[in-house]
């Protein structure tokens, strides 16, 4: 799925309602009925709605929904918010129309003391239709007032399209007034802001609601950003031939462990297996043979000379995927192991944990990458590789930049995981949950995507599928697990339904 700048939606409203063909009070029409749908679904019987709308186009929105509400019995009080003179032509149809249909239900709200006089109860529901993503200046004056009445009442508030105050597509001052919603219904698209984590407070959730936008607008328009959906990834799944063996699906290698730290090589290497390769050797310090041998018998196991840490590289010739990092520790013999690794492997290598902090103490080795190199580091440990960053939205042109200049693919982990591939295409991640923040999981992210690799998929089509899948497995496990509960060894167990949920 894309996701296009605030321009480009605006663009693809005006080629919809010029070539579908629609007015643009329809297509208003047919987001109002597909934000009712949502509404109806999750609401209540005893639900009231109060309404807050603007003058413009989102306005207009929230005006469709009161008279759509309405209709439907629902108590809805409306509040237009006199910000400017005049009202968009659209949003002065729908003001029209609910007009005709229940004239009492509307309140104009020209001072900050009549937000003193809004009928509130705990069954209110409130609805932020004030701005929506053509904004590009902040929020002053009475509807600064009013957003921040919105944020002090803490009710359940949905807003339409994007929450009031918030831009589209690039950073906030942090002294901007925006309105904190619950969900935001947003028409066609994501918008990027919804994915960066220094907006959760204004985004912690979100719905994407069809409007049915020109199809040939979407699939013709460039950005080089996008969404993962299962539907993006079936094109891409590799069915297993019934005459195939376990050489058809590749030698996975996992670099991994050290004393005390031998749990993180088991759960890398069981996410290899459940992820597809066809064979995995382990290489761990030979005290953590006993430990591989006795979890994961399906894996064979190489041991280090050293008994503690990883120094020396095994056989690496018939290998068909890398995976290091996990539980592997930053001693100065392994970091000459890593160096070996970087000139001699002939496959693909992932590289998670300590092997990218060895990578940030050594960055002249970054040079040195084999081309579709996979590095999957949590925020911090990316900016050890890069630099400080001041927002979310620097850190993902940084991402970008990384990618290109090191012909990488750059897995930022996060709530909607970025992948930057090393043509300048970024996308979000879909799945996943907040049981995933726990040690553990970036393990098993390793060890998926170095299994994925092993069994035939590119680098660049194993980090998608793998993070979507990873953070599916998760989302299965919330149907028996608490979210406060969940281990990455619960995800791993998971890793069979979430593959048949992509290959239904």
């Amino acid at each position: 799925m894309k996701i296009f700048s605030a321009q480009q939606i605006k663009d693809c409203d005006k080629f919809t309602i010029e070539n579908e063909p629609v007015s643009s009070v329809d297509l208003m029409e047919r987001a109002a009925l597909a934000c009712i749908k949502y509404i109806v679904k999750k609401s209540s019987v005893d639900d009231e709605f109060a309404i807050f709308c603007g003058k413009g186009n989102n306005g207009g929105d929230g005006l469709a929904i009161a008279r759509h509400l309405i209709v439907r019995g629902y108590v809805c009080n409306v509040y237009i918010v006199n910000h400017q003179e005049k009202f968009s032509e659209d949003c002065s149809t729908n003001l029209e129309r609910l007009t005709i249909l229940k004239p009492e239900v509307i309140t104009i709200i020209d001072h900050e003391d009549q937000l003193n006089s809004v009928p509130l109860n705990k069954n209110t529901v409130v609805i932020d239709a004030l701005f929506g993503t053509g904004l590009n200046k902040p929020i002053t004056g009475i509807c600064d007032s009013v957003v921040n009445f919105i944020n002090a009442i803490g009710l359940k508030t949905i807003s339409i399209d994007i929450p009031s105050g918030l831009y589209a597509d690039k950073p906030n001052e942090k002294e901007d007034t925006i309105v904190r919603s619950s969900i935001t219904l947003s028409f066609q698209f994501p918008k990027l802001s919804f994915l960066m984590a220094q907006n959760k407070y204004f985004v912690p959730d979100f719905e994407i609601l069809d409007i049915e936008l020109s199809k040939t607008f979407i699939s013709k328009e460039n950005t080089p950003f996008y969404f993962i959906t299962k539907s993006d990834l079936q094109p891409i799944l590799k069915y297993r031939n019934k005459f195939s063996h376990k050489g058809s699906f590749g030698h996975a290698l996992l670099l991994c462990g050290t004393y005390g730290k031998m749990g993180a090589a088991v759960i890398a290497a069981k996410a290899c297996l459940r992820s597809g390769a066809g064979l995995l050797t382990v290489h761990v310090p030979s005290k953590g043979v006993n430990i591989i041998q006795n979890s994961i018998p399906e894996a064979m196991v190489s041991a280090d000379s050293n008994e503690n840490f990883i120094t020396e590289l095994p056989n690496i010739d018939k290998i068909a995927a890398v995976g290091v990092g996990p539980g592997l520790g930053t001693e100065s013999e392994t970091e000459i192991a890593i160096k070996k690794l970087l000139n001699y492997s002939a496959a693909p290598i992932v590289f998670d944990a300590d092997a990218i902090n060895i990578l940030a103490s050594n960055k002249t080795w970054l040079s040195f990458l084999p081309a579709n190199s996979i590095l999957t580091p949590h925020v911090k440990e990316f900016d050890r590789l890069t630099e400080n960053h001041q927002d979310d939205f620097e850190r993902l042109n940084s991402a970008k930049h990384f990618s290109l200049k090191h012909n990488c693919i750059l897995i930022l982990k996060g709530t909607y995981t970025l992948i930057a591939m090393p043509d300048g295409n970024c996308f979000f991640n879909s799945t996943g949950n907040a049981g995933l923040a726990k040690g553990g999981s970036g393990d098993t992210l390793t060890g998926i995507i170095t299994g994925l690799i092993a069994r035939g998929y590119t680098p660049p089509q194993a980090s998608l599928l793998g993070v979507f899948v990873h953070g599916l497995a998760a989302d299965l496990c919330l149907k028996k697990i608490n979210i406060e509960s969940l281990l990455a060894t619960d995800v791993i167990a998971k890793l069979p339904k979430a593959f048949e949920k992509l290959y239904e």
